[in-house]
């Protein structure tokens, strides 16, 4: 979810920009998803309209895991063994994570002070630590990065045993599942973090799209025509069935086990994509390509902070009378607008610039350390 647009494959020195466009339109996803829970019952505003056939965008959010678990792989696989990896893929996953959760936490405290909501110590900690002590995140996007970093935490297994870090993400994501679809073993692990997920699998499907691609197989564009129509159909019937169980009268805990029955077919969906897109050779051009590889590359600040231009929109498209299944358009397109816009500009004055002086320092710091341990 949150590697940027310089990714580079050890086994292949060019980019994959597609990928990146990719990325962007899983971040939009997320970001209509969340205005569209503006309105209706649950939301800010309480009559719903067309934009309840957003809801469908939480998915962005598997298609995010299945890119990272193929993204890891692509970076670090093929350099397993090289020396200094281990170090510099630690230093490289949490300095890209944790400074900007850090500023948006900070924001996010801010508001949640003027609007006289102060934030709890509990929030603080899991926020700003990412260990789920306490599902309380805030701003609640925060709550897949503990999914990231669980997985990245796997990955380190690699360095040790190829064959180790596969079985134990198996394992953890063939648990998860199985624990929150089974009658009275989801109750159970209800209070366990990270055990029952529904969504730990998917970075496996990443994975297995990356070996796939490593393989290099010959596919003929009318196959990629169809599979990525196949991907196409998986994901609306999906994302349909989706809707349906939203609006449908399903019981509450009847509606949650079967969306979750939902994640595996949106995960197969994204890995079919992913395996197709993993080619340096399908670009865009011109202002289309910029435009994609920006939001592709802001996608991280736009996921983190989309949720408070929403918040704040949200309480006041009906104070200025655009609450309205009439006037819908204009305040959907107010608060997607606004989340996309404040993460780009996010991205490009704050996050970009602050890990670029991160970077630099931690650099230096070992440039000047190296020496030494020569000497020693």
């Amino acid at each position: 979810m949150v590697e940027n647009a310089s990714v580079v494959s050890n086994s292949s020195t060019k980019l994959l920009p597609s990928l990146q466009y990719f990325r962007a339109l899983a971040a939009i996803l997320v970001v209509a998803y969340h205005a569209a829970c503006v309105f209706g019952p649950g939301g800010y505003q309480p009559v719903r309209s067309w934009e309840v056939g957003l809801m469908f965008g939480h998915a962005g959010v598997e298609l995010f895991f299945v890119l990272s678990g193929f993204i890891i792989c692509w970076i670090h696989y093929d350099r397993i063994g090289a020396a200094g990896e281990v170090p510099a893929y630690i230093r490289k996953r949490l300095v890209r994570i944790y400074p900007p959760v850090a500023l948006v936490v900070i924001a996010w405290a801010v508001l949640s002070f003027v609007g006289g909501m102060p934030m709890r110590p509990i929030e603080y900690l899991v926020s700003l630590t990412l260990i789920p002590f306490d599902f309380t995140y805030a701003p609640p996007a925060l709550w897949t990065l503990t999914h990231e970093m669980a997985f990245y935490a796997l990955f380190l297994l690699a360095f040790i045993r190829r064959w180790l870090f596969i079985a134990a993400l198996l394992a953890w994501g063939v648990a998860g599942y199985v624990l929150t679809m089974v009658p009275g073993l989801s109750e159970a692990t209800a209070g366990i973090p990270l055990v029952g997920s529904a969504y730990a699998f998917l970075f496996s499907l990443g994975v297995l799209a990356f070996f796939i691609v490593r393989a290099r197989p010959q596919i003929p564009a009318w196959g990629k025509i169809a599979l990525g129509l196949l991907g196409l159909a998986i994901f609306a019937w999906a994302a349909s069935r989706d809707v349906a169980l939203l609006l449908g009268p399903v019981p509450p805990e009847g509606a949650e086990r079967a969306a979750r029955a939902l994640t595996p077919w949106f995960g197969i969906a994204a890995t079919i994509w992913v395996v197709l897109l993993a080619d340096p050779a399908i670009r865009f051009r011109g202002r289309l390509h910029a435009v994609m590889m920006l939001l592709g590359n802001a996608s991280y600040a736009i996921y983190l902070w989309h949720e408070i231009p929403q918040r704040v929109l949200g309480r006041l498209v009906g104070s200025v009378g655009l609450a309205g299944p009439e006037t819908r358009v204009i305040a959907m397109a107010l608060i997607i607008g606004s989340g996309v816009v404040l993460g780009v500009l996010v991205y490009q004055f704050v996050e970009r610039p602050l890990l670029r002086w991160i970077n630099a320092r931690l650099d230096a710091r070992a440039q000047r350390t190296a020496p030494m341990a020569t000497t020693a």
